[in-house]
């Protein structure tokens, strides 16, 4: 069909030859461990830029140990993580970062509180059930990330940078199980399953974009009582343990309660969805931001989607700052 460019995800020849006729590729073929590597490579070689919506740290990292000095070498952009995994984190961390300069203090620490309505779709579940229990859960650290003898989120970037570590460092210290409401208007707040991907997200920005010398990253799901949030929390380890257990595991994705490659929520599920990310900012001299981005469908898929019906191209997202003190 004229226009369009058919090429095999284990083809390296074909993947350059596609990638040489474009300016940026834009890829949503994953788990991006199984199938994302070789396309890298050949945009890299090629200087040709890159965007992904992996929620894969550990192959990002790879990436950045593999082919950021030859990247910058062709002048290839390679970015990783541009999709729901970790967009709305970034970019409110980015502004708030930036508000927080216009104040005259750096930021020293971020809290997120999320309140979401989503599900997540087979090629979702595939990648995170091949980290937990496939073979990507028995890969060994590849050799260009232990030669690296750093974690390569904190690579600089720049011809100066002599493979040395960013002097920005972040420390994420996500909600790990239940987490009280703190004073006045406080939320209850638990762990959000992805909130460790956004967490090295931002350790990546804030290691090239210099945010701060020592930032602190907070995310946990929001709640409105301490009985919601623990129903939820008994039920995301009843599930857990389900899926822990081989059998049960496999009886579910037979039966459909965990979606297949290909599969996902209805349409009308995703229309009822929305993320709400709160976000609270500490400058290092106590100045305090808020920020708040909306989107207004099921952000995993629909808020990603360029909708045709203009009550989603006006409703898809928001992000209000708001100076407090």
């Amino acid at each position: 069909m004229a226009g369009i460019i058919v090429a095999d995800a284990s083809d390296e020849a074909a993947l350059l030859a596609m990638a040489t006729q474009t300016k940026c590729v834009a890829t949503m073929a994953g788990p991006f461990a199984r199938y994302g590597g070789t396309l890298v490579k050949v945009c890299v070689e090629s200087g040709t830029d890159y965007v992904d919506i992996t929620g894969e740290t550990h192959w990002v990292r790879e990436m950045i140990a593999t082919y950021d000095d030859a990247a910058r070498a062709s002048g290839a952009r390679i970015v990783h993580h541009c999709g729901h995994d970790s967009i709305p984190w970034e970019i409110s961390t980015l502004m708030l970062a930036n508000k927080m300069s216009e104040k005259g203090e750096e930021l020293a620490r971020v809290d997120f509180y999320d309140k979401i309505k989503s599900a997540p779709s087979g090629g979702t579940m595939e990648t995170a059930l091949g980290i937990m229990y496939g073979k990507e859960s028995k890969l060994k650290k590849p050799a260009a990330v232990k030669a690296l003898g750093f974690d390569p989120l904190l690579k600089l970037q720049g011809d100066d940078s002599k493979g040395e570590p960013s002097q920005f460092a972040t420390s994420a210290r996500n909600v790990k199980s239940l987490e009280m409401a703190k004073g006045k208007g406080g939320q209850v707040r638990t762990l959000f399953f992805m909130a460790g991907v956004n967490g090295n997200a931002v350790k990546r920005s804030n290691a090239l974009n210099g945010y701060s010398k020592k930032l602190v990253y907070c995310e946990g799901q929001a709640f409105g009582s301490t009985l919601s949030a623990t129903i939820y929390l008994a039920g995301l380890a009843f599930y857990g343990l389900c899926l822990a257990i081989a059998p049960i595991r496999a009886l579910m994705l037979a039966t459909g309660i965990v979606p297949k490659p290909g599969q996902g929520p209805s349409a009308e599920y995703m229309d009822e969805g929305y993320l709400i990310v709160e976000g609270t900012a500490k400058g290092s001299a106590g100045s305090i931001i808020k920020s708040t981005m909306q989107f207004h469908c099921d952000p995993g898929y629909k808020g990603k989607l360029n909708n045709p019906q203009p009550k989603h191209q006006v409703k898809t997202t928001n992000l209000v700052i708001n100076n407090e003190l």
